[in-house]
Order: C-alpha cells, then sequence, then structure tokens
C-alpha cells in the first residue's frame, strides 16, 4: 500500500498563530463636570496578521506591519465613546469617524481638539496603552489568549516574546528558497477556532528564488488580513519564506534573515519535545500504521497544549487503529519491532532518573552524616582508630571470651580469682564438701597460687576484656583504665 501525502501545512500549522494589536486606552472628558472613561483591549482592525512560535519558549517572529498600532484611530474611537458617555453626543455610523456637535460650535471644537495626539486641548486628555494578543491553534476546551511584548525589529522581521507560552508547537527554519521549488502559504486572517482551517495558498518560486509579483498579488486577495507575516512552507513544513508587507511591496524574508533578527535579540530557534513527536506520528500515519501512529500523536497533543492538527490526526489514527487498514501488526510480525516504541521517550524518562539520582544523593548524604555522627561519638568515648584496630588484631589472634548476660560482680578493674573462675566456667558443678573447722580448698588454692592480671569485664555488657584492651568490641565502651 502506497503511503499517504500528508499536507504540507499539517506539519507547521500547530505553531502558526493569529496576531492581533490592542489598546487600553483611559480618557477624562472635562466641560462643566470630570469625568473618565477606561477603555480595555480596544482591537485595531487595520493591524495584526500570523506569527509562528520559533522555539518552545514563547518567541514569534512576525512582519512589523503586523504589530503596528495605528494610534490615531485608536484615539478617534476612544474620543467618541467617551463624548458620547459624558454628554449624550451622537455617535457617527463610522465609530472611527470624527465627530459633528450640530449647533454647539464650542463644545464640537472641543471634542474635535481631543482627536490631536500631540496637543489634545484643556477639554480631555488620552492615554494609550498598546498590547499585543497572540491566539494560537489549538483543540483545548478553553483556547488561550497570550500577551506578548515586542523584544526587537529588525528590516523585515519583528521578534516578540510571550510571557506564559504554556505547551506549544513550533516551525522549523528550514534551507534558503530554490529555484521552481514548490511552495505553501499558510495565514490566520481571523482568530484561530479547533474546527477551522488557515488560509493556504501554493506556488512555485521563480527564477530569482523568490515570490513573483503575479503570485503575490494572489497572496493579498486570497489571504486578507493573515497576510503580514505568513509562512511559505515546504513540502515538510519547515519554514522557507515570511511575508512581511511594506506600503504598497511584499518582501518574501528567507530563513537567514530570520536567523539575524533572533540574533539581534538575543534569542534562538530551538524544536520543543511535541515537535519530534508529531513528525514521527505523521511519518507512521502516512504509511497506514495508525496504532503505532497514535502513541506518538497523543504524546504531541500533550506537549504541544492540544494543538488541533495534532488532536485531529490522533483521533482519526486511535478510530483506525485495529481495523483492517492498520498496517501496523503486519509491520510488527515483518520486522519483529515496535515503531512506536523505538523512540526514548525523555519525557517520562527524564523525570525518572532524576528522581533517581536526588534519592541516590539523600542516601548518600545519610550515610556520610552517620558515619560522622559514629567517628565523633568514639572520639569521644574511645580510642582513636589506630589504637582501636591494634587491639581488634589482637584480640582475633588470642581469641575473646563470650559476654554473659548479667555484668560481673567483681569490682571494675581488679582480677578475678580462680573461685570465680571456676564458677562462671562450670556453674553446674556441686561445692565441694568441708569438714568443720577445716581451711576453705579455694582460698588454698588463691594462697598458693600468685596472684597475676588476667584481664576485666566490660561494664555495660560483660564482655571479657584482654589486658590492655582500652575499649569494648563488644559495644564499644570504654574500658577505664587500671
Amino acid at each position: 500500500m502506497q503511503p499517504d501525502t500528508i499536507p504540507p501545512e499539517d506539519y507547521a500549522v500547530d505553531g502558526i498563530a493569529r496576531v492581533e494589536v490592542a489598546a487600553n486606552v483611559d480618557v477624562a472628558v472635562h466641560w462643566v463636570a470630570m469625568n473618565q472613561y477606561h477603555f480595555p483591549s480596544i482591537v485595531d482592525t487595520t493591524a495584526g496578521g500570523t506569527g509562528a512560535f520559533i522555539n518552545p519558549s514563547g518567541t514569534l517572529v512576525t512582519s512589523p506591519e503586523a504589530v503596528r498600532l495605528d494610534r490615531e484611530r485608536i484615539t478617534v474611537y476612544a474620543v467618541n465613546q467617551a463624548w458620547h458617555q459624558a454628554l449624550g453626543v451622537p455617535l457617527p455610523e463610522d465609530p472611527y469617524a470624527h465627530m459633528h456637535v450640530p449647533g454647539r460650535p464650542k463644545l464640537e471644537a472641543a471634542v474635535n481638539a481631543c482627536y490631536r495626539l500631540d496637543k489634545p486641548g484643556k477639554h480631555c486628555a488620552v492615554t494609550i496603552t498598546p498590547e499585543i494578543k497572540v491566539h494560537p491553534y489549538t483543540a483545548a476546551d478553553k483556547p488561550p489568549t497570550l500577551t506578548a511584548g515586542l523584544l526587537s525589529t529588525s528590516g523585515s522581521v519583528a521578534v516578540l516574546s510571550v510571557a506564559i507560552p504554556g505547551k506549544t508547537a513550533t516551525v522549523a527554519l528550514g534551507p534558503a528558497p530554490q529555484t521552481g521549488k514548490p511552495w505553501t502559504a499558510i495565514s490566520w486572517p481571523t482568530t484561530p477556532a479547533a474546527t477551522a482551517k488557515p488560509a493556504t495558498l501554493q506556488g512555485r518560486y521563480d527564477a530569482k528564488g523568490s515570490v513573483s509579483a503575479q503570485d503575490i498579488a494572489t497572496l493579498r486577495t486570497h489571504l486578507g488580513t493573515g497576510m503580514s507575516g505568513a509562512f511559505l512552507v515546504n513540502a515538510r513544513g519547515a519554514v522557507t519564506g515570511m511575508l512581511s508587507p511594506t506600503g504598497h511591496s511584499v518582501d518574501a524574508v528567507p530563513p537567514d534573515r530570520i536567523t539575524e533578527a533572533l540574533d539581534k535579540g538575543g534569542v534562538q530557534s530551538a524544536r520543543g519535545p511535541g515537535d519530534s513527536s508529531m513528525a514521527n506520528g505523521l511519518r507512521l500515519y502516512a504509511k497506514h500504521e495508525y496504532r503505532h501512529a497514535a502513541t506518538w500523536l497523543h504524546s504531541a497533543a500533550d506537549d504541544t497544549g492540544q494543538g488541533a492538527v495534532a488532536v485531529r490526526y490522533h483521533e482519526a489514527a486511535h478510530a483506525n487503529s485495529g481495523t483492517p487498514a492498520d498496517m501496523s501488526d503486519e509491520v510488527d510480525a515483518h520486522t519483529g519491532h515496535n515503531p512506536a516504541a523505538s523512540g526514548t521517550n525523555w519525557t517520562l524518562i527524564g523525570p525518572m532518573i532524576g528522581l533517581v539520582i536526588l534519592a541516590a544523593g539523600a542516601l548518600a548524604f545519610a550515610l556520610r552524616h552517620r558515619r560522622l555522627r559514629l567517628v565523633e561519638e568514639t572520639a569521644a568515648a574511645g580510642p582513636s582508630l589506630a589504637d582501636a584496630r591494634a587491639t581488634l588484631v589482637s584480640t582475633l589472634l588470642r581469641g575473646f571470651r563470650a559476654a554473659k548476660n548479667e555484668p560481673p560482680t567483681a569490682p571494675i578493674g581488679s582480677a578475678p580469682s580462680a573461685r570465680k573462675d571456676r564458677e562462671r566456667s562450670a556453674p553446674d558443678q556441686p561445692e565441694p564438701y568441708q569438714e568443720p573447722n577445716q581451711p576453705d580448698p579455694y582460698q588454698a588454692e588463691d594462697a598458693a597460687t600468685p596472684s597475676k592480671a588476667q584481664g576485666t569485664y566490660c561494664a555495660r555488657c560483660g564482655a571479657f576484656l584482654s589486658p590492655g584492651d582500652r575499649f569494648c568490641f563488644a559495644c564499644g565502651a570504654a574500658s577505664p583504665r587500671r
């Protein structure tokens, strides 16, 4: 079965978004009394265009024309609304046209003075705070509206930075345009919805490796307000150009100039984890390996913030899994290998490796801390390590006696008598018979045997200590010196 052909735009469109320019406007009007009004997020319908995420950190590139706010137009709209609310001045049919106040020339003069950006007059004050909004292409239940700031403008490229981008797909910068190679233009004329599709148009680069004037005219008509910042991609979805209108002309910006603009803004292009998953999923989907593709496409949807195309292909792959059209089982039987598991899923393995490293570090720290405590306690209550080793060797050569459960009754440091030794070595022997007024046989034996040092016993556990032992090897307690 021949593989399907994936449309070029499907490789890239999850990383392409709609860019809008808006303004928060505060207007104060003074006529008899002072009135203040706030108009949030007034969208400039003459601006806006298309932008593309160039790395997972939230950097976008677009045309400077797409983010250029028409301040005069926004001022007229806000001033009209303020005077209408303050004094009931009738609004014109075109909300962006100047007001007329019949029969009240002074009021009309005051209103018209407010339209001037440099000298609005004494009857009003206007403050405009522009903002850039980014609408990614997503199938999420609540599509986010991201706020971006202008990072830099270089030639025909504007670099934007989204404060909190979340998870998003990105586009790849491809090779330079080549004569005769096909391109597919992608743009968003309006805010994208999950079920919507971008405006696209296909063509070929001319003999100069550029877009012909005839194609530019067609693009203006077909792409509409999304043409500013629209992207040209090759058959695998890599960007080979960006459309940047300037007045009546349109510049097709090649990838190397986009890279130069990124360098001036101090950022770089990069791909995210969802992009590689998407590429693998589409490759397997094209070969009708739907079960294999579903795994990759599911990861792609999760890692791109529910990118609309990733979700769409995942649903299709899941629906076709296990059907007669699914070639996954045949591929497994032929190769004995599952392509869906061939790649290393660092999204799962990476955190696990990190946890193992943290656990090993914590265990090593705990063991080291415990060893240091034992060394400190031994240094405070026992002999040095060198003495302990020497005594241990001596004890192993001579042997040692097992300690009894009860401690000895003899004073610490005194040599036990022969009678006491016999009592410990043979406690079950009967006492010898002694006639009245006869001397004690043990006393006689003790008197006949000269006294010599025979060791002592540990006061803590009762273990036998050889002469010269400085601490007990059974419990670690220090042995008192004689």
